[in-house]
């Protein structure tokens, strides 16, 4: 009896210690389940910093920036150069032609500008990507000055850098503007009949000798001979074209006879009127908008029609000006963003939405040109979630010129 009553509790407390066995490994398999399903969850996403916010620096780790605009201003200025001909004084009475240029001049005039962006990276918007685990990104392409490109997928760096500011000529002006005065000689030789009185044997005879001298020509003289020689390329133009010469060259020889007897022409007309050289100078001006400024407008530099470009203020001169107006087509968005009330904290990948702006480029009180340009910093910041990483297949890819959101996948 003492014997079955020990078998019973026997078989009972061991009935009651697998019991407890298999509840604590139905335990242990759900704390592993839970486990498991939390390092799933957690080794998805990201987490993004501002660097100046941010307490500890994780061993992996990328960095990214977003970018700025700057305002790239090209200015052509036309340099015109007319130089008086030599023989100006004569230019009425020998050619008829009035109001002939009697002295040199220089004008400049804005004659094209142009207005581009570039970017850059903004030194107050750096931020860290901490990944929770090595497979939350798969990759992240970048430029090469740390502008975010895109995540989960190939990006090209075509970013608009910074420009090198050149100034250059188009052309030389030519050093001897007048070669060509006239065809004939600067001398001419003068021969004068003189009588001689010459001893024949006993008596005294007068004889003619002739005596050779050589004189400058008179300025005016060459002036007339250049009038001249004008007169007669122009007579023989017209019996060229009229068709008065019995022998005229043939067809294909026609037009270069022709040109040539034009350009020599005002090759000698020059010598009355003058000579003009045209050259074209570029400026180039980078300007950066500043977003708490109420008013981003700056004088670039000075246009004086005498001299040209310049930063010395006159009373000939009139200011380049560069005005960037904010549009404010972002305020209600704005007020959204500040009402949704996000943790910063779990904030994802961190981009621009630029605003709208109009910028004007004027010469005193003349607009040059008006443009309508993105400006990143006049915009907002927003950010992806947090989780929208969790799927490695996910992506997205980003404007490097205003740091907007391009494509998103």
């Amino acid at each position: 009896m003492n014997c079955e009553i020990k078998k019973n509790q026997f078989a009972q407390i061991n009935i009651f210690a697998e019991d407890k066995l298999y509840q604590n490994n139905k335990m242990k398999n759900l704390i592993l389940i839970t486990f498991s399903v939390w390092l799933l969850v957690s080794c998805s996403g990201v987490k993004v910093v501002n660097v100046k916010y941010a307490d500890k620096i994780n061993k992996n780790y990328f960095v990214y920036a977003l970018p700025k605009n700057l305002i790239v201003v090209d200015i052509e200025v036309t340099e015109v150069r007319t130089i008086h001909g030599p023989y100006f004084e004569f230019a009425e009475s020998l050619m008829g032609i009035k109001g002939a240029q009697k002295t040199d001049k220089v004008d400049y005039f804005i004659s094209g500008s142009d207005i581009t962006l570039a970017s850059e990276p903004d030194s107050n918007q750096f931020y860290f990507i901490f990944p929770k685990c090595r497979k939350s990104l798969e990759e992240i392409s970048l430029t090469n000055n740390n502008i975010l490109l895109s995540v989960n997928r190939k990006s090209e760096n075509n970013i608009t850098g910074v420009p090198v500011t050149k100034y250059f000529d188009s052309k030389p002006f030519p050093v001897n503007l007048f070669t060509e005065l006239s065809q004939k000689d600067y001398f001419k030789e003068h021969i004068d009949t003189v009588w001689k009185q010459v001893k024949l044997d006993t008596s005294w005879a007068r004889v003619p000798v002739q005596k050779k001298s050589i004189e400058a020509v008179t300025f005016e003289d060459k002036a007339k001979e250049a009038a001249h020689h004008i007169m007669r390329l122009r007579k023989r133009l017209f019996k060229l074209v009229s068709g008065a010469y019995e022998k005229a060259p043939k067809i294909k020889s026609m037009e270069t006879v022709i040109n040539e007897l034009k350009s020599e022409e005002e090759e000698y007309l020059s010598l009355f009127i003058g000579k003009t050289y045209t050259r074209t100078l570029h400026y180039k001006y980078i300007y950066s908008p500043v977003k708490q400024n109420s008013e981003n407008k700056e004088i670039l530099a000075y246009l004086n029609p005498e001299k040209g470009v310049t930063t010395e203020k006159s009373v000939k001169t009139l200011p380049v000006i560069l005005e960037v107006i904010k549009s404010n087509q972002l305020s209600q968005l704005d007020t959204a963003l500040k009402k949704s009330k996000r943790a910063l904290k779990n904030q994802g990948i961190v981009y621009r939405v630029p605003e709208m702006s109009k910028i004007i480029l004027s010469l005193g009180s003349s607009i040059l040109i008006e443009k309508q340009l993105p400006i990143a910093q006049f915009g907002l910041l927003n950010s992806l979630p947090s989780k929208f990483l969790n799927h490695k297949k996910n992506s997205v890819e980003f404007d490097p010129q205003t740091g907007n959101i391009r494509n998103l996948e």
